[in-house]
């Protein structure tokens, strides 16, 4: 495992985790949305601007975790090698046996990542639901960040 590069990533996780939290501080008087009225065309420009910034540094922070961070750190703690792959499954519950995530919280925030990315509903309803189901979830999203580099800095 290469130092410098896991620092580069843990850099770029770092960045996108601030970023998303400065995306939260900017919605937060207008978040949870209203599910019932929530109509993206009367809102304004900036709103829907800030709204998709959200939900991108969300799903790009969750990718990230998962593609980038949770192998290297599997790869750093010698727990999976070139002659030894692990399979994501297998690096999931890895992460859990560290504290550093929760199994559960964490299919949770891969499905409202997917949803983001594949499947982005048109319905105004079902759009505002999966906003606040990410907005409800971005504590954990950020806790899980934060365990990551604690437990780094202490091995």
């Amino acid at each position: 495992m290469d130092a410098d590069i896991l620092k580069i990533n843990l850099v770029r996780m770092t960045k996108l985790s601030v970023r998303l939290q400065d995306a939260q501080v900017a919605l937060q008087n207008n978040m949870p949305l209203d599910v019932k009225i929530f109509d993206p065309d009367s809102k304004e420009n900036n709103f829907l601007l800030q709204l998709d910034g959200f939900r991108v540094r969300f799903a790009d922070l969750q990718d990230i975790l998962g593609q980038v961070i949770f192998p290297m750190v599997c790869q750093y703690d010698e727990d999976e090698t070139a002659q030894h792959p692990l399979s994501t499954r297998e690096r999931i519950v890895l992460m859990e046996k560290k504290d550093l995530i929760s199994t559960e919280k964490w299919k949770l925030l891969r499905e409202i990542r997917n949803r983001f990315m594949h499947e982005y509903p048109d319905e105004h309803e079902e759009k505002a639901l999966l906003l606040n189901q990410a907005w409800g979830n971005v504590d954990t999203l950020i806790q899980m960040v934060n365990n990551i580099n604690k437990y780094l800095e202490n091995t």
